[in-house]
């Protein structure tokens, strides 16, 4: 029986009229002199954007539909406390903003790898972004994929020509605009998420009996329960694991990833980069929220009957189905409504994916064809090649391999997503990404110390360690218990008294009977392998850290890589040295009475 809900005319108008305004953008924001436009206007906006847009599309590229849709099922099932992180990324944010932005402004670099061969060398640039492009690469697969996977389960929206048409619109004015179109057209879909959530509230909270039986229901069953010290490192989601996860996360992803980095280089100043990361934390914590706490709406609504437990009736057949379920199933008889909440989900993966092109262009031109190249790429050149990185409209021998390409992309994250889905139910393979990968900007430290042998011996063995757990994650299948889940108001079948009879007929022979109903015994897997996933970027990055600092032991630890007064380091980095030499020389004794020191002013 096909339970699929059928979008009306009205609905397919709205999703499309957000593809056409997407589109309008990147035309309005096209260079007039395409030959004399210059990679820093393509892909730093010319520097000279201002916050606002900068702020939203820092928001919306880290947050996609993959948030919308997979963080409400997990508060749905694991409770609220998940919400942990809300306290861990803005201290996270502060100290990149501190930390890492004041470094990349002062080595004047266009990419957050640039800085790593005027740190390291060639060779650890190379690694670092080579590891960012094959990261990229998983991580567009799960923002456009999944999204897509989840509406046509439960809507007659057809995967592939969803896949097709969204992954063109975002490729046509990725390319055409540019940085400057990604960053403005991430301002329209941020509102387009904001509105569609408030929309699904004001349904939600009603259908709910109001914000205190919200509240009940969820104190009821437990999941209200945020601040749980006891540690457990088999525990999905603890106090620790989620509040050191953000922070590293944080300051990884605002601090070292290019896709986030980018757009804090599209602005004219170190200060206000400042600014547009710290008030970034406003809109992230508000939306992160929104997605988090409809968790609970859903749960207030479901309360006795689980969607999933009646899959015979709702069709839904995973958790991550839960939002767009609600959104067919309570707004179809208003015109364009399932349509705009579509359009929010869709806009979403659209921010995020269009950041990611346009990084990996950036990465592709400035990371390796420049160094490569050299003096032999003019700006011209770079710019057209970019532009067909992102898949550039007039390239007319590409516009064909398109709908190829992503039919590709489509059954390689199938595969992909079937082998994540056995330990992440929801949406969670974006995290799964950072486990398998690993946290590859450990590298990124803020003393003298560490050479390039030492960092990519590090970085070796933080990735190694990483993969090891998560492949083992999968391979045992173990999950941690979700909180209960009632199915007791589920309508029951017509026929489920002529199914107990057959059920009874068929097990007429007991030791059939007794050989069906025995649970299987599985050995117990070994215990890192039932460790929770949000730790393990957490111990990538321990390891790689620590691996560097043996290694840098080993090698020498009085030899400084860089000197004092290099402008690679950190303003953190920097106060600690003139500390350090304060304390060195007040220490001195002198050799006679004639003998000064001369102290240097802090």
């Amino acid at each position: 029986m096909d339970h699929r809900a059928h979008l009306g005319i009205v609905d397919y108008v709205v999703v499309g009229l957000t593809l056409v305004i997407s589109t309008i953008i990147g035309l309005k924001f096209r260079s007039k002199n395409t030959k004399d436009e210059t990679s820093k206007e393509y892909l730093l906006a010319g520097k000279d954007m201002s916050m606002f847009p900068v702020v939203m599309s820092i928001t919306v590229t880290m947050l996609s539909g993959v948030t919308i849709l997979g963080q409400p099922a997990e508060t749905y099932r694991y409770g609220i406390q998940v919400l942990i992180v809300c306290l861990g990324f803005p201290i996270g944010t502060v100290l990149t903003s501190y930390i890492f932005l004041p470094v990349y402004f002062d080595c004047g670099v266009s990419t957050s790898y640039e800085f790593l061969e005027m740190r390291y060398g060639k060779i650890t640039r190379c690694t670092i972004s080579g590891l960012f492009l094959a990261q990229m690469i998983l991580f567009m697969s799960v923002v456009l994929y999944a999204p897509a996977l989840a509406l046509s389960a439960v809507t007659d929206f057809s995967l592939e020509v969803s896949i097709i048409i969204f992954g063109l619109v975002c490729s046509f004015y990725c390319a055409v605009g540019g940085l400057r179109a990604v960053i403005w057209t991430d301002v329209f879909q941020a509102g387009l998420m904001f509105l569609s959530l408030i929309v699904i509230y004001i349904k939600g909270i009603g259908e709910g009996g109001g914000v205190s039986e919200i509240y009940r229901k969820s104190a009821e069953s437990n999941r209200l329960n945020m601040f749980e010290f006891r540690e457990d490192f088999v525990k999905r989601y603890t106090f620790m694991n989620l509040f050191l996860r953000s922070i590293l996360g944080a300051m990884a992803y605002y601090g070292a990833s290019q896709i986030e980095v980018q757009r804090m280089l599209s602005l004219r100043s170190l200060n206000r980069a400042k600014k547009a990361l710290n008030w970034s934390i406003i809109p992230v914590a508000a939306l992160v929220t929104l997605c988090m706490v409809l968790g609970l709406v859903f749960y207030a609504i479901f309360d006795t009957c689980d969607p999933v437990a009646d899959k015979i009736h709702t069709g839904v057949t995973k958790y991550d189905q839960i939002v767009p379920y609600y959104i067919i199933t309570r707004f179809s008889s208003i015109p364009g409504l399932t349509g705009l909440c579509v359009a929010g989900i869709f806009s979403g993966s659209l921010s995020t994916l269009s950041s990611a092109l346009n990084s990996l262009s950036a990465v592709t031109v400035l990371d390796f064809l420049k160094p490569l190249f050299k003096s032999r790429l003019s700006e011209t050149k770079m710019v057209y090649i970019a532009k067909i990185l992102s898949c550039e409209h007039h390239c007319s021998p590409m516009t064909p391999l398109q709908p190829c390409f992503t039919l590709v992309l489509n059954a390689l994250f199938e595969v992909l997503y079937k082998f994540f889905s056995k330990q992440f139910t929801t949406f969670y393979a974006e995290d799964a990404k950072f486990a398998l990968i690993g946290e590859n900007y450990s590298p990124l430290e803020l003393r003298r110390k560490g050479s390039q042998k030492c960092i990519l011996f590090g970085l070796l063995i933080g990735v190694v360690i990483t993969a090891w757990i998560g492949c083992g994650i999968q391979i045992s299948g173990y999950n941690y218990p979700p909180l209960p889940l009632d199915d007791s108001g589920c309508p029951k079948p017509a026929n489920a008294t002529d199914l107990l009879q057959n059920s009874t007929i068929a097990c007429n022979n007991l030791t059939q009977c007794l050989s069906t109903s025995l649970p299987t015994i599985k050995n117990e897997p070994f215990f890192l392998y039932k460790v929770s996933f949000i730790w393990l970027s957490t111990i990538g990055f321990v390891a790689t850290l620590f691996v560097v600092f043996v290694t840098v032991i080993l090698t020498g630890w009085r030899h400084n890589a860089i000197p004092a007064t290099s402008k690679c380091l950190s303003p953190v980095a920097r106060f600690w040295i003139k500390g350090t030499n304060f304390e060195t020389q007040k220490n001195e004794v002198p050799k006679n009475s004639e003998d000064k020191i001369e102290l240097p002013t802090l």
